[in-house]
């Protein structure tokens, strides 16, 4: 009997490529998050980003043979889908309106940290050493410092703030569930279908929120409806499919390198063309912050 094929490793351009993308791309998001909710209602920013993405892949998936989901792989991608896009996407979209990129990039930069506790927690991750738990201390502490009123420091939205916080809960939570259950063989289908799902929950919330309401697509301007396509093309796309594939490819401790790369990105983006004011407590905290990242992802 012939043993089956070893799986083929992705070439290294490949890779090189996808982590670019969720380093660079997934960076310059939370700009474009600011100013697609400047003027487009914050949840219905969330559900058009990912139902047109989620649509796209959903039918690039079935269109390269992936089978049609079971039951189960359809609840997997609702609970995964509703964590991702609703419970951290949603909710950031909203903060969005009160807080600037850059805060909020450095406060999701601490989803390492959760995917660390919530894995040791769940049993199903090892414990934390003394210097991975040293930097649990340290980013945490760095976001506490980020929301504290300092002199020179950007004004910050506490209520914001919390929401974010709590978004990145929903994303470790998320990102745990996603490695642990596929929803199917196919990236594509395994990508677009929670995209999917959890746009149309988005969706529902919008309309109950009453945005759809008084909403006029004609009177958006350009640049807000250039920033949703963004969210949509590379935010979603690209970069949700760049991340699956990483996660399938490579070590997660790897994967989640991205989150002290993107506040780097979203700092110096918010700063250039946002208008952003950047005080030097913010740099203190956002260096401890991300000090205690590497030395949980590293460990």
């Amino acid at each position: 009997m012939t043993p089956p094929a070893a799986p083929r490793r992705p070439s290294l351009t490949l890779v090189l490529g996808a982590f670019a993308v969720i380093y660079v791309v997934w960076g310059s998001t939370f700009l474009a998050v600011r100013f697609a909710v400047a003027d487009i209602p914050p949840f219905l920013t969330g559900a058009m980003r990912n139902l047109v993405a989620g649509l796209v892949l959903v039918g690039i998936g079935f269109a390269t043979g992936a089978t049609r989901p079971t039951t189960a792989a359809l609840r997997q991608a609702l609970t995964v889908g509703v964590l991702l896009f609703v419970a951290n996407h949603g909710a950031i979209s909203w903060a969005s309106k009160y807080n600037p990129s850059s805060i909020t990039a450095l406060l999701v930069a601490t989803i390492p940290l959760w995917i660390a506790a919530l894995d040791w927690l769940s049993g199903t991750g090892k414990r934390p050493s003394t210097r991975g738990a040293a930097g649990m201390a340290l980013g945490f502490a760095g976001s506490l410092l980020l929301v504290w009123p300092a002199a020179g420091a950007p004004v910050i939205d506490p209520l914001a703030a919390a929401v974010t916080s709590l978004a990145t809960i929903a994303w470790a939570a998320g990102t745990l569930r996603a490695r642990r259950l596929p929803v199917s063989d196919s990236t594509a289908l395994s990508t677009g279908l929670p995209m999917l799902l959890g746009g149309t929950t988005l969706l529902v919330i919008s309309a109950a929120a009453g945005e759809l309401g008084g909403f006029q697509p004609a009177a958006v301007p350009a640049k807000a409806m250039f920033a949703l396509l963004y969210l949509i093309l590379a935010g979603s796309l690209l970069g949700f499919s760049a991340y699956v594939f990483l996660l399938r490819h490579m070590p997660a401790a790897r994967v989640v390198t991205y989150a002290y790369v993107n506040p780097v990105v979203a700092l110096l983006l918010g700063t250039w063309l946002g208008g952003e004011s950047v005080g030097t407590s913010t740099l203190v905290a956002a260096a401890i912050s991300l000090a205690g990242v590497y030395l949980t992802v590293s460990d």
